[in-house]
């Protein structure tokens, strides 16, 4: 696209599987103790729990923290909500390393190789800088750059995250574009001077539904969008 020089991804459901990642590790906790478990209702309340903390640390009304400490606390109102799970230290641990070997959606690092031919193309994340990094190797995919928010001292969906991001890759919000499957992070961009591109999601999840209308690209998947992208 004429006039766009970097493009920032979201990750979390918009490139990485969150839901398979994190509904196995439950899944397999839950078989090894012989019980059973709703694993979907417990992943999309722990996603849901931490989005909720998130913005207590973006109200000043909770000490700044990374996802992966938002992710961890979370776990801890969990275990008393299922008990039958007896999840101990040892185990809320192990299960928050589940963020961490997020695996990509399938027609991803194809397009993302294309995408890289004419953008700079980074990951800009509310995840922590670890989570993306493992994730991302684990997924076998690399990127131009990985800017957490954590390392902004602003979470999204504020301006200044957007702003800050673009300005560290050598560019003006105008000159850049986000890419989610979010509307609500789109519309945040566009209000801070990005360009939007949407990617239909592959799974419905909290802030997957919204307004499309106002983006500058609508794509089907990745391959539409680098194609639409002229890569």
């Amino acid at each position: 696209m004429d006039g766009i020089k970097v493009l920032v991804f979201d990750v979390g459901g918009s490139v990485f599987d969150w839901q398979t990642a994190t509904r196995a590790a439950v899944s397999a906790l839950a078989e090894e103790r012989g019980v059973e478990v709703d694993d979907e209702a417990f992943c999309f309340a722990w996603r849901r729990r931490m989005f909720e903390q998130l913005a207590e640390v973006r109200a000043g009304t909770r000490p700044w923290q990374n996802a992966d400490s938002l992710h961890r606390a979370v776990l801890d109102e969990l275990a008393e909500q299922y008990p039958a799970l007896e999840l101990s230290t040892e185990d809320r641990d192990s299960l928050n390393r589940a963020w961490h070997r997020m695996g990509v959606w399938e027609d991803f690092p194809d397009s993302l190789k294309r995408l890289r031919e004419r953008y700079i193309v980074a990951i800009l994340t509310v995840l922590s800088l670890s989570i993306v990094v493992d994730s991302s190797r684990h997924a076998g995919i690399d990127w131009d750059a990985y800017i957490s928010c954590e390392m902004l001292g602003v979470y999204k969906p504020e301006a200044e995250a957007y702003q800050k991001a673009v300005r560290l890759l050598g560019a003006e919000p105008n000159e850049s574009m986000m890419v989610a499957v979010h509307p609500p992070d789109l519309l945040a961009a566009q209000r801070a001077g990005l360009k939007a591109g949407y990617v239909k999601p592959k799974l419905l999840e909290m802030g997957s539904q919204g307004e499309t209308s106002s983006f500058e690209v609508l794509a089907e998947d990745y391959r539409d969008l680098a194609d639409k992208l002229g890569c």
